[in-house]
């Protein structure tokens, strides 16, 4: 697999002006990029190539935010830098820094200035969670988990799953998007601990592949439900249209929808901010002129938890 790390290694294969790549190689200065060739070639063949573009292309409005970095306080609301608690009955493990693709509009965008972090401490979370029994749900995600070697994570899920009062074991990623094959790589590992929650991210219709259709079907028959979560971008899928059609081509290839995100409120991220009240509007015509499967939970994240509005 190919990873993208400059944007000087894909002037060539994007129609844009070079002005566009100009401004991306000083705002890569600042917040780096990465993205995988599939996600370019992906970009490269549809008909509409501009909402791909946008997810994974530097843009000089990133420069511009003056908004905080960790709007939602979550460094050091534990006592493991990689492990976040927002939740009474929740815990997040941050796997890595590490992902496929840098998306332009991530609410950890901080953590791409850090060197490259792994999570390995698997004897403080396994104390952890023998000492708070009340966390029943645990999200590994980062970072991409799927970016670090199978070994790794197998021995964290059997560290996750041999306490017992964790009842909900979830895997959140970009990769079945961003580098589908190697999700395949990983669901052997995966078929050991199930059910594993697989939380997906996916943000227009054109990423829903026949690749992506694959890797879906082989997690589902290795017992991984696979739920999406979507974040609402301007310019990207802040349409009734553009969002439906994604909906309904996710439950096609058997992933539930379950949350369209509001943009946060993160530095280098606010030019993707879609108004609120829009976002309520989609989601409630979607209730009346779409199946009832296609329609995901909106929220809204806030420092004390996530506010459902629709």
């Amino acid at each position: 697999m190919l990873i993208y790390t400059k944007v000087s290694q894909i002037e060539s294969l994007l129609n844009l002006p070079a002005k566009a790549f100009e401004d991306a190689k000083d705002v890569e200065k600042v917040y780096p990029f990465r993205c995988t060739k599939y996600f370019v070639e992906l970009a490269k063949r549809v008909a509409d190539p501009e909402p791909l573009i946008k997810q994974f292309f530097p843009d000089p409005l990133e420069l511009s935010s003056d908004a905080q970095e960790d709007p939602f306080g979550e460094d050091g609301s534990t006592e493991h830098p990689y492990l976040v608690r927002r939740y009474a009955n929740r815990l997040l493990v941050l796997s890595t820094n590490r992902c496929f693709m840098h998306c332009r509009f991530c609410m950890r965008k901080r953590n791409w200035k850090k060197p490259p972090f792994v999570f390995e401490d698997f004897a403080f979370l396994r104390d952890y969670l023998k000492a708070h029994p009340e966390i029943e749900d645990v999200l590994v995600s980062g970072g991409d988990p799927f970016t670090l070697p199978s070994e790794w994570l197998e021995d964290l899920l059997a560290i996750v799953r041999s306490v017992d009062t964790v009842r909900v074991l979830r895997i959140g990623t970009r990769a079945i998007g961003a580098a589908p094959h190697v999700v395949l790589e990983k669901v052997k590992v995966l078929s050991k601990f199930a059910p594993v929650w697989i939380n997906a991210h996916f943000n227009h219709p054109a990423e829903i592949t026949a690749e992506v259709k694959e890797v879906v079907r082989e997690l589902l028959r290795a017992g991984c439900p696979v739920n999406s979560q979507t974040v609402l971008l301007k310019e990207v899928n802040d349409s009734y249209q553009v969002l439906r059609e994604l909906f309904v081509k996710l439950l096609s290839v058997g992933v539930k929808p379950y949350y369209l995100f509001s943009c946060d409120p993160v530095k280098g991220v606010t030019h993707f901010y879609v108004p609120v009240d829009k976002g309520v509007a989609i989601v409630e015509r979607l209730k009346r002129e779409a199946s009832g499967m296609a329609v995901p939970h909106f929220a809204v994240d806030g420092r004390d938890g996530k506010r459902i509005l629709a």
